[in-house]
């Protein structure tokens, strides 16, 4: 990675030259590099990207043998307190939103990067949106892009499933080069410890959080319970 920001509930990021909002959803090579098949998915729908260092990663569906990976990537990314995050108490016992979990690959098929987005209620009863993180990149990749790359990649699919808005806590020097600020963050508030300033939304439909006020509330598919070993 370029840089290593503050632990955040989004997570560990690395810097590269981004594009704009519009071109990121819209632009006509990056849509045809995302419907490129992903050679370290199988079967799934990806995008195979040039990293900064000459190497290639490629971004696709997270699948149930990335779990061991994914965790032990996070481990070294975020540190153990990564659990103690305001971020998981809306992630605990849940499952991503469907469709919107994502690793990135090298070219050996080793897992170098990771994101989520969970499904959330901005305030009671309020509107639907995403909830991003952790956004992790493995610390011995640096100048790769790929955390950018997870990120293009995120919300490009959360605009193709018909979201309309996505939250994290994170960096906003970072954040802000993919649209995201804390313009519609001012009447809500995340269930537990954060920095307000760090407090960040993107509207993929605009107006979508106009109405968002209160504590941002869980509202995803519930994780089925890990089964209990037998005595012998």
């Amino acid at each position: 990675m370029d840089f290593i920001d503050r632990p955040a509930d989004a997570g560990m990021i690395t810097s590269s030259s981004d594009v704009s909002l519009p071109s990121l959803l819209w632009g006509e090579e990056r849509r045809a590099a995302a419907n490129a098949p992903c050679s370290s998915h199988v079967g799934d729908v990806g995008s195979r990207m040039a990293s900064d260092e000459g190497g290639t990663f490629f971004i696709g569906m997270e699948r149930a043998d990335d779990v061991a990976a994914r965790e032990a990537l996070l481990d070294r990314a975020m540190g153990p307190g990564r659990r103690r995050k305001s971020s998981e108490k809306l992630r605990r016992g849940r499952r991503p939103s469907e469709g919107l979990d994502f690793v990135a690959k090298d070219a050996d098929g080793r897992l170098v990067g990771t994101v989520r987005l969970w499904d959330v209620r901005a305030g009671e009863g309020g509107p639907a949106a995403l909830l991003l993180g952790p956004l992790a990149v493995d610390p011995a990749v640096k100048s790769a892009g790929i955390g950018s790359g997870l990120m293009r990649h995120a919300i490009r699919e959360a605009a193709r499933l018909g979201h309309r808005a996505i939250l994290l806590v994170g960096d906003a020097a970072y954040y802000s080069r993919f649209g995201f600020s804390s313009e519609k963050t001012g009447k809500l508030a995340m269930p537990g410890p954060y920095e307000r300033e760090r407090f960040l939304a993107l509207e993929l439909v605009d107006g979508a959080l106009d109405s968002a006020s209160g504590v941002l509330k869980a509202s995803g598919r519930k994780a089925k319970p890990a089964p209990m070993a037998r005595a012998a």
